[in-house]
């Protein structure tokens, strides 16, 4: 699940200064855990490092890749703690980069030595590679010329998906290494280099089921560990994509709830007749793409990104009304705009980040263990008027993507050697809060944090979240039962 905080005061085409942290080189047979960390200065007020990882932590290849690590500079001698921002995909060093000041809370910062790093197959560690730009504008922004859902538009889809897959497999090594367990046990490597006898951890959306995975890997490693927009990692994709659905679907009406009480809202009637006017609007975009002020047009694809992206945090609606506004005078330039910005696309062209092939190749190669669901297409189609059709689209994503290396049965129930706490919103779209009250009862003393509100993950966006997680941090008891914060 994509974290991907909306902030248009930001760009997302910061580029800092090039770190010149040496490359790691470790001889075949040699023990990763006897490399250095070697941290030196980079982009103004970090320091970086990177470390070779065996490509197979279950058996012995003689190959190895690179994991990017980034810290604040002058923290070195504060308690270590990991973050991953989620995806999978998502860059937690071009997160920190660009928006330190915004991860958790200034007490966070302040008290420990926040480490960033990229996992396998992720921005500047070891990458995904795809080699064909257009092919990556056809499958996220593809106008096809047949009927939605016909059997020539499938036929379309899935020819550019194989081909995109093609493309990302031309240079590096086998993608099936870029599996979420192999990332849990780079993890445990870092953990070593820091000198630490267990882990501590703050993961957000995905980064809360690479979280568990460490977990069940390493059960008797796990320090103070934060998961917040909590993944069950024990749930089918199918099942997976109907809470999806219904969550963006009642986010969608919470935003319209909120729009139709403006004066400047552009839908009238209630939240079922705007529901019903955003459906047209975007059948129409199936076999009308609406122009831009530039030479490319809003499709069905673009409109679907776009309007998601600004569902993950209420800070985010007035761009949505900004959109449908403009969108529903026949401009679909500020539309495009936020579809780009969920897919890390210059509007001038190319991409800044890897995040989509990466969400690509790790989902897929997580897949090779995942057991088999129930059809739900049916009940998908009709969780949203929305939404519905274009989660129920009966396409493999995965063609031609390879099966994860090196992965085994998880058990996540055994005893751990401290409990995580485990956040979830009760209005988050993304990662349904169920998943975060069966993620708090399946992990072994784990304690469920709930914040009654809307959006996406909610340390670093709540004072009172906040304090009761750098509470958690310090060591302080937080009593029996659950906790929640309005």
């Amino acid at each position: 699940m994509r974290l991907r905080a909306l902030a248009l005061v930001a760009t997302l085409l910061l580029a800092g200064c090039a770190s010149v942290e040496p490359e790691p080189t470790l001889a075949p047979n040699s023990n990763p855990s006897d490399q250095d960390l070697v941290w030196v200065p980079c982009d103004d007020t970090f320091e970086c490092a990177k470390i070779a990882a065996p490509i197979d932590w279950t058996s012995d290849t003689g190959e190895f890749l690179n994991i990017k690590l980034m810290r604040s500079a002058g923290t070195a001698e504060l308690e270590p703690i990991l973050i991953n921002p989620g995806g999978p995909g998502s860059s937690a060093v071009g997160w920190m980069r660009s928006n330190f000041d915004g991860i958790g809370s200034d007490w966070l910062r302040g008290n420990f030595q926040v480490i960033a790093f990229d996992p396998r197959g992720v921005g500047e560690s070891t990458a995904v590679v795809c080699t064909d730009e257009e092919l990556k504008d056809e499958v996220y922004y593809g106008i096809s010329e047949f009927e939605f859902g016909s059997e020539e538009d499938i036929a379309y889809s899935e020819q550019a998906l194989a081909a995109f897959a093609a493309s990302c497999q031309q240079t590096g090594p086998n993608l099936g290494y870029f599996n979420t367990q192999q990332t849990a046990r780079d993890m445990d490597l870092i953990r070593q280099l820091l000198g630490m006898d267990q882990l501590n951890y703050i993961g957000f959306s995905y980064g809360t089921e690479l979280g568990a995975v460490y977990t069940a890997l390493f059960p008797d490693r796990v320090g103070k560990f934060v998961l917040d927009g909590a993944i069950d990692p024990t749930m089918d994709s199918s099942t997976s994509l109907l809470g999806q659905v219904t969550g963006f679907d009642k986010a969608l009406r919470a935003y319209l709830a909120d729009c139709l009480n403006q004066s400047f809202c552009p839908f009238s009637g209630d939240v079922e007749s705007a529901m019903a006017q955003i459906s047209g609007f975007m059948q129409a975009r199936e076999v009308k793409p609406l122009p831009t002020d530039g030479d490319r047009e809003l499709g069905i694809s673009a409109t679907l990104a776009g309007i998601i992206v600004t569902l993950y945090s209420q800070d985010s609606w007035v761009y949505l009304t900004q959109a449908f506004s403009d969108a529903f005078t026949g401009d679909g330039t500020l539309m495009l705009w936020l579809a780009d910005f969920y897919n890390d696309r210059d509007p001038d062209g190319g991409y800044v980040s890897n995040i989509n092939e990466a969400n690509y190749a790790i989902n897929c190669a997580d897949g090779a263990i995942q057991e088999d669901g129930p059809d739900l297409e049916a009940e998908i189609l009709e969780a949203s008027v929305v939404f519905g059709k274009y989660f129920a689209y009966p396409i493999d994503s995965c063609i031609g993507w390879p099966e994860g290396l090196g992965m085994q049965e998880l058990d996540f129930s055994q005893p751990l050697s401290n409990g995580p706490l485990v956040i979830g919103t009760t209005g988050d779209p993304a990662t349904p809060y169920e998943q975060a009250v069966t993620l708090s009862e399946l992990l072994d003393g784990a304690k469920l944090l709930t914040l009654r509100g809307e959006g996406h993950t909610a340390y670093g966006t709540s004072s009172c979240i906040d304090s009761l997680v750098d509470a958690y941090l310090e060591g302080t008891d937080l009593g029996e039962g659950s906790l929640s914060c309005f």
